[in-house]
C-alpha cells in the first residue's frame, strides 16, 4: 500500500544564511527550551501539499519543471527580524525586504501554486507562548542582520503523513531559467515607464 506523504515546496537560501539561522535557533533554544521549528533548516515556504500519494504528485513534476523555466533566479535581502502574532502565539522570523522587483517575481511564482497571500520570510522560532516570546524577542529586536543572497531553484521536500518519522527529506530540486537575469526579468514584468524601471535597475546593481 502506498503511504500518504506530506510535500513542502520551498526556496532554500545560501549556506551562509542556513548557518546563521541554525545558530539563532540554538540561541533561542538555550533561552526558552524546546519550541516548534527548532530543528528545521532555513527556508522560504512556497506551498504545502498535505496527505498526497506519490502516484498523484509525481505526474505533476514535469509540468512544474516546464513552468519554472518561465522564471529567473531571484536576489533577496535580509534586513533584521520581525514577528507574527496570532491568537496569543508568536513567530519570530528573519525579514526579507520587499521591493517592486521581488514582489513581481513572487507574483509570477505564485501563478503555479495555490497559496497567494503569504509574506516571504525565514522562520526562526515558531508558535511561541507570550512568556517565551518576551524572553527571547529583545535579543532579536536589537540584532542587526543585512545579507543578500540568490535563489536559483525550487526544492521539493517530502515526509510521511502518518508515522513517527516527521522529518522532511529532499526529493527534487527544480532550477529556474539560468538564461534570465533577475533584474532584467523582473523589470520586464513591471507595469512602469521604461525610464523608471531602468533607474531602479541601476540602483539594484549598485548594491554589489
Amino acid at each position: 500500500m502506498t503511504l500518504y506523504q506530506d510535500y513542502l515546496m520551498v526556496l532554500s537560501p545560501s549556506e551562509s544564511i542556513i548557518s546563521t539561522v541554525k545558530k539563532l535557533k540554538e540561541y533561542a533554544f538555550n533561552v526558552i527550551g524546546a519550541y516548534e521549528s527548532h530543528y528545521s533548516t532555513a527556508h522560504i515556504t512556497v506551498q504545502y501539499w498535505p496527505r498526497k500519494k506519490p502516484v498523484w504528485v509525481e505526474p505533476l513534476i514535469p509540468k512544474l519543471e516546464r513552468d519554472l523555466q518561465n522564471l529567473s533566479s531571484v536576489i533577496l535581502d535580509i534586513n533584521g527580524f520581525r514577528y507574527f502574532n496570532t491568537a496569543d502565539r508568536y513567530t519570530i522570523y528573519a525579514n526579507i525586504n520587499s521591493s517592486p522587483l521581488t514582489d513581481i517575481w513572487f507574483k509570477q511564482l505564485r501563478k503555479y501554486f495555490t497559496k497567494h497571500d503569504a509574506v516571504p520570510h525565514i522562520t526562526i522560532a515558531k508558535n511561541l507562548s507570550g512568556a517565551a516570546f518576551e524572553k527571547v524577542w529583545p535579543y532579536f529586536k536589537n540584532r542587526q542582520w543585512n545579507e543578500q543572497f540568490e535563489i536559483d531553484q525550487l526544492t521539493m521536500l517530502q515526509r510521511e503523513a502518518i508515522g513517527h518519522n516527521k522529518s522532511y527529506k529532499k526529493v527534487k530540486e527544480i532550477p529556474f531559467n539560468s538564461r534570465y537575469d533577475f533584474y532584467v526579468y523582473a523589470n520586464s514584468k513591471l507595469k512602469a515607464p521604461p525610464i523608471v524601471a531602468r533607474l531602479h535597475n541601476e540602483q539594484q546593481f549598485s548594491l554589489f
